[in-house]
């Protein structure tokens, strides 16, 4: 080395003291670990290392994954549907000698007999994942005893216990109002109430698409005492 001029070791550490005190000491022997040495980018970590998670992908982590379907429930849908059904009733006049359907039993005042076929046509609204409002109009496909056939209005709510499930059961509570001729008979109104329930299942098809199985029990008490059971099968349609 001539005097006066720095060697090549000597110039570098002091054109960058930091860099020349890392390549004096490796010169002498010794290491000195980067800064940066501890971190490794997660492609230099290897296949197996672990790679750390921040905050943010720890929420995503814990957050349920999207619907990949559409959602069930009727909220907020419009609805109609027919159903097709028939049933068994017994009626016990308040009073004697009141033809209600088995001319044998007038004296006895208790009528049993089938009940005429009917048609259900139901529109609908749903309230809520859970509630619907409804409107049953019953119409009668055969004549009743009075050759007249049957005329119901029905209004209620109906509640389903899973509303999200392709198969899922309901429940509903319903007035009944019933406007069915009774043939001028004294002391015979053509005007009955009562109260109604139904329960059911349904299997959805689809999200506006869905066929029903129903059994129901109706119980009048104006014009006079009247238990009806019937069941049925029917379909429905909703929008949007």
């Amino acid at each position: 080395m001539i005097a006066g001029i720095p060697g090549p070791r000597r110039a570098f550490a002091e054109a960058d003291p930091a860099r020349g005190a890392d390549v004096s000491a490796a010169g002498q022997g010794g290491t000195t670990a980067s800064p940066t040495a501890g971190t490794l980018a997660p492609e230099a970590a290897g296949p197996g290392a672990p790679v750390p998670r921040t905050p943010a992908a720890e929420t995503a982590a814990r957050q349920p994954p999207p619907r990949m379907v559409a959602s069930l429930s009727h909220d907020l849908q419009f609805g109609l549907a027919l159903l097709l059904g028939d049933g068994y009733r017994g009626i016990f006049p308040y009073k004697t000698m009141i033809d209600c359907g088995d001319a044998k039993s007038n004296d006895n005042r208790v009528c049993t007999n089938r009940a005429p076929a009917f048609l259900d046509v139901q529109p609908s609204f749903g309230l809520s994942d859970r509630w619907d409002f409804l409107v049953d109009l019953r119409l009668g496909l055969t004549a009743d005893f009075n050759t007249h056939h049957q005329i119901y209005v029905m209004p209620g709510f109906r509640y389903w216990l899973d509303p999200q499930r392709q198969v899922k059961f309901f429940t509903t509570i319903q007035l009944a109002y019933d406007r069915s001729n009774q043939n001028n008979q004294p002391n015979v109104s053509d005007s009955d109430l009562g109260v109604r329930n139904s329960n059911g299942l349904m299997v959805e098809v689809m999200r506006n698409f869905g066929v029903y199985v129903q059994f129901g029990e109706t119980v009048g008490f104006y014009r006079w005492l009247s238990f009806l059971v019937d069941a049925g099968i029917g379909i429905q349609a909703r929008v949007p």
